[in-house]
């Protein structure tokens, strides 16, 4: 039993460390975010962009919130952060032939934009429905409350009788 103990807290302590690596890629400029699994951000993580052959395109390094923008024009690189320890995460990053010639084309600006706009409208009208049901949730909730204690009140005032 002690031995399965000492295991299942090793295998639970395994993740404490572990780093997480979020890219967006837009408009020709990479960010990139790096956190380990408590949230915290990874400061001053060593960021290193590669080509499709391995070859060291860009070196820099987080700020202390774990985050970093660069500029790339490649269509397919490497993302390595690295946090020393032993704790070094990698993605691969592809655009599709859509990305590439919108890219090309500047025009990928204006679509994007367009589509941004309308699903920023969309979810502005999503926020106020549900600003208005968390309202109309609070004020139950303390109409609940109030009953709640008048009731236990009318219990204790029977219960001392």
């Amino acid at each position: 039993m002690k031995i399965f103990l000492a295991l299942s807290l090793l295998c639970v302590s395994l993740f404490a460390h572990k780093l997480n690596l979020f890219t967006d890629y837009e408009n020709q400029t990479l960010y990139i975010s790096a956190y380990f699994a408590n949230g915290n951000g990874c400061q001053n993580c060593e960021v290193k962009i590669k080509d499709k052959d391995k070859k060291l395109l860009q070196k820099t390094f987080t700020n202390k919130k774990g985050e970093v923008s660069i500029d790339i024009k490649e269509d397919l690189f490497y993302v390595s952060v690295d946090a020393k320890g032993g704790h070094i995460a990698t993605k691969k990053i592809s655009l599709s032939k859509e990305e590439k010639q919108a890219i090309k084309d500047n025009s990928f600006k204006s679509i994007n934009k367009s589509n941004l706009e309308k699903e920023n409208e969309r979810l502005k009208a999503k926020v106020k429905a549900l600003e208005s049901k968390l309202e109309n949730m609070n004020i139950l909730k303390t109409i609940f409350a109030l009953l709640v204690i008048i009731g236990l009140f009318y219990i204790l005032k029977r219960v001392k009788r």
